[in-house]
C-alpha cells in the first residue's frame, strides 16, 4: 500500500514543483518558530528535539523535513520519546544522504534520498546514482525509486530499472510518469515487479528510438529541424 506521503509527492513531481524545504538562512530560528514544541509535554524530549534541529542546521542539512516529522508525530499523538527517536533517525538519514550525494546536492535531493534510505535503498546506490548524474538533480529519480519499493517492487528490480533509465538519460518527467503508471498498474492488480519491468521497458524503448533518430540526423519529436544555410 502506498503512503499518503508518496501520493502527495507524486503530484508534486507531475506539477513540476520541488519538495518544499526551509531556506538555509536562519534555519534553526525558522524551524523552532514553526514547530509547536509547546505541544510536547516532556521537557527532555522538547530540549532534545531543539538540539537535533540545531545540530542539523549547523551541518548544513535541511531542517524542514525534521519539522515535518515532529508535526506528523504530534498529529498521530505519538509519545514524546517516539517523536524524538523518529526525528533523530531522520536527521541521521539526511546526514548519510548528504555524504552519499556529495559534492553536489540540494535540500530536495537530500529529502528524497532520506526517503530512499528509509525504504531500504543502500547508501552505495545513492552514490552510484550521483556518479551517473553528477550535474543533474536526482530528486525525482530518488523519489520514484523509494516509491516503487514502498509500493512492493523488489529493491533489485526497482534499482536496476531506475539505474538503466539514468544511464539512458531519462527525463524527470519520464521518471514521474513511470511512477504514476506503475502505481496505477498495482492498484489494478498487476504484480509490482511485472509492472516495473513493463513500464520501464516502455520508457527505454522511447529513449532508444530518440537516440536512433538523432544518430540518423532526425530531430526529436516536437523539435523543429535546424534551417539550412543558404
Amino acid at each position: 500500500m502506498i503512503s499518503r506521503t508518496f501520493r502527495r509527492r507524486s503530484l508534486v513531481w507531475l506539477s513540476g514543483l520541488a519538495l518544499t524545504a526551509l531556506p538555509v538562512a536562519s534555519p534553526v530560528l525558522l524551524a523552532q518558530d514553526a514547530t509547536p514544541f509547546d505541544a510536547i509535554g516532556d521537557d527532555d524530549a522538547r530540549t532534545a528535539l531543539r538540539t537535533i534541529i540545531a545540530d542539523a542546521a549547523a551541518r548544513g542539512l535541511p531542517t524542514a523535513p525534521l519539522v515535518t516529522k515532529v508535526r506528523e508525530g504530534l498529529a498521530k499523538k505519538a509519545t514524546p520519546d517516539r517523536i524524538r527517536t523518529a526525528t533523530s533517525a531522520l536527521a541521521d538519514r539526511l546526514a548519510l544522504a548528504a555524504s552519499a550525494l556529495a559534492p553536489t546536492r540540494s535540500n530536495d535531493e537530500l529529502a528524497a534520498a532520506a526517503d530512499a534510505l528509509q525504504a531500504g535503498i543502500p547508501v552505495a546506490t545513492l552514490r552510484d546514482m550521483r556518479k551517473l548524474w553528477p550535474g543533474k538533480p536526482l530528486t525525482v529519480p530518488l523519489g520514484v525509486l523509494a516509491e516503487m519499493v514502498q509500493s512492493g517492487v523488489s529493491k533489485t528490480v526497482a534499482t536496476r530499472r531506475v539505474r538503466e533509465l539514468l544511464v539512458k538519460g531519462a527525463t524527470g518527467g519520464q521518471f514521474a510518469s513511470l511512477g504514476v503508471e506503475v502505481r496505477n498498474d498495482i492498484a489494478s492488480g498487476l504484480a509490482p515487479d511485472a509492472s516495473m519491468e513493463l513500464r520501464s521497458k516502455g520508457v527505454m524503448s522511447l529513449l532508444n528510438s530518440q537516440a536512433a533518430g538523432l544518430s540518423n540526423g532526425l530531430a526529436p519529436a516536437n523539435v523543429p529541424p535546424r534551417p539550412r544555410n543558404k
